[in-house]
């Protein structure tokens, strides 16, 4: 489980939170899926006359079955455009140690908000979070893998 490339479906919600599935575009499986949350992060390293980012704690989670056990989530410290709904979401070098070495790229190539929005929400996360009207959802290219690898 270090790598994957194809497209992802996220969904960010008002109170900070999202989550996502990660689709192979050759099979139309999705073999990860991914949950975050707004952190409080603060870049050691940022230039003052440059914009923050907004940094969120985000677990990637396989779903393949072709190991005996359910393989250990991959914990990433990623970050986003402050105040840019649809902002790309992605790992930098700054924070290599705390990912494990693990790149993580998303690029938001289509914006959803209002009705189309809670319709692609209603149809793929209807997990453990209740529906809501205020939710954004991007769909882009998303590829992660580890560095060392």
């Amino acid at each position: 489980m270090s790598s994957f490339k194809g497209l992802g479906i996220l969904c960010f919600y008002s109170n900070g939170l999202f989550q996502g599935h990660l689709i192979d575009k050759t099979t139309n499986d999705s073999p990860y899926s991914l949950a975050g949350k707004l952190s409080t992060h603060l870049d050691p390293n940022h230039n003052d006359c440059m914009e923050p980012d907004d940094f969120y704690k985000v677990l990637i989670q396989s779903h393949s079955t072709l190991q005996q056990q359910t393989p250990e989530p991959i914990s990433l410290l990623l970050r986003r455009p402050k105040e840019n709904d649809a902002g790309d979401l992605f790992s930098h070098q700054n924070e290599a140690e705390i990912n494990d070495g693990y790149h993580f790229s998303f690029v938001t190539h289509h914006f959803l908000t209002g009705q189309e929005a809670i319709q692609l929400q209603q149809k793929y996360f209807t997990g453990n979070l209740p529906i809501q009207t205020d939710v954004t959802v991007c769909i882009g290219d998303i590829e992660f893998n580890k560095l060392d690898e």
